[in-house]
């Protein structure tokens, strides 16, 4: 059994490493890494799951995408709706009966690791640390020692948001016997996504990624999978393996690939444009993705709706934010700026005077007094924008 140690200390941690492996596990608090019987042994398809499941969500990329907002956090902390997109995870797993969670990471690991200890979260959640880029099948290769036993195991992309009914999912894939369950969601433009064929049981008969060929409406991979452990075992060891090209297609002429139909909401978050997107369509929507989500700005500061502020918050009587204003925790917004259809990352300050509009600005960047910046602009985080600076439309500011 592997096990760590029962701190939430961020001086605490011990990478640990696997002999063979081409990365490391390394254990947050109590994480257990024990494995569940929760396959009923008489009636092993239509059994209720009692006990929890093991999930991993697949983060080990370079977000490359997401430049240059990535380049100093990590996908899984990038906000959403103000709510880090790890917390709506977590609390989306949790629901859909997955306890204990394996982060398969790579970029700025360290980052993720010390968020995960700071929300004391460290108890349900393990990072399996890629040394080299392993695709999206080498990652579940490399942590299958943290998933021992029969269940099967819940696998997340992690850049999607959505409300996909984990408990359904899983339910369909105990009782279809297939060796692997995909989520799959319809769209008016398969071409960016992986095209899924299905026959009128919702067995998966086709499996094309990511195809110019896939022009026109269609059901595609949403990027949420039940797997049985043999599955996993088809991956092979000590290299890149792409579960679309590489495992999907062989289940499917197996007859081994069901899918599952999703009609409620979905978001790919791998890029900028999907990313701000995303939380625009969100907020339009009103969907509260955490229960504690709130506003702690008083009334008698200028918010126009829809817009969201997180808290701790600071706003000027004199500022003017919104609408479309996403403003995540410890946001601070000076007299006579304005700020609209805008994502703000926390503890970013906005100076006296400024006017941003239509811009994406990361994570602890003060904007100087008096500077404008213009539509489809993004800055990076942490960095110092000076006073009187004018950011044209359109603008990438590195840090």
């Amino acid at each position: 059994m592997l096990s760590g140690r029962a701190e939430n200390r961020v001086d605490s941690f011990l990478p640990k490493s696997l002999p063979g492996r081409t990365g490391r596990q390394e254990f947050v608090g109590s994480f257990s890494g024990k494995g569940y019987n929760n396959i009923s042994t008489v009636n092993p398809r239509t059994e209720r799951l009692e006990e929890p499941l093991k999930g991993l969500i697949l983060a080990g990329g370079f977000a490359t995408r997401l430049r240059p907002l990535s380049c100093s956090k990590p996908k899984l902390l990038f906000p959403i709706v103000g709510t880090p997109l790890i917390d709506y995870m977590s609390d989306w797993l949790d629901r859909g009966n997955v306890g204990e969670v394996i982060l398969a990471v790579n970029h700025l690991s360290d980052k993720l690791r010390m968020e995960v200890a700071a929300r004391k979260m460290g108890d349900r959640m393990a990072l399996s640390v890629e040394e080299t880029p392993l695709g999206t099948g080498g990652p579940l290769r490399l942590a299958a020692s943290m998933m021992p036993g029969r269940e099967p195991v819940v696998v997340v992309n992690g850049d999607i948001v959505s409300d996909i009914d984990l408990n359904g999912l899983t339910r369909a894939h105990m009782a279809s016997g297939a060796e692997a369950t995909i989520a799959v969601f319809s769209v008016g433009d398969a071409r960016p996504f992986g095209l899924v064929t299905l026959d009128s049981r919702d067995q998966i008969t086709g499996f094309e990624e990511k195809s110019p060929k896939a022009q026109g409406p269609g059901w595609i991979n949403a990027g949420v999978y039940v797997l049985n452990h043999s599955v996993i075992g088809m991956i092979p060891e000590g290299r890149a393996v792409s579960l679309e090209r590489e495992i999907f297609p062989v289940l499917a002429n197996r007859m081994k690939l069901r899918g599952w139909r999703h009609n409620g909401f979905w978001y790919d978050i791998g890029n900028i444009k999907d990313y701000v997107a995303t939380n625009m369509d969100l907020l339009k929507r009103g969907d509260q993705l955490l229960p504690d989500m709130r506003n702690d700005v008083s009334r008698a500061v200028d918010v126009q709706q829809p817009s969201h502020v997180g808290g701790h918050c600071v706003i000027a009587r004199e500022a003017k934010v919104g609408p479309y204003a996403i403003l995540s925790p410890k946001v601070e917004v000076m007299s006579g700026s304005i700020i609209r259809d805008t994502i703000l990352f926390e503890e970013t300050t906005i100076d006296e005077d400024c006017r941003v509009e239509g811009a994406v600005i990361g994570e602890g960047t003060r904007i100087g007094r008096g500077t404008t910046i213009g539509r489809g602009s993004v800055i990076a985080g942490e960095i110092v924008i000076r006073e009187h600076s004018v950011v044209n439309p359109g603008s990438i500011v590195l840090n």
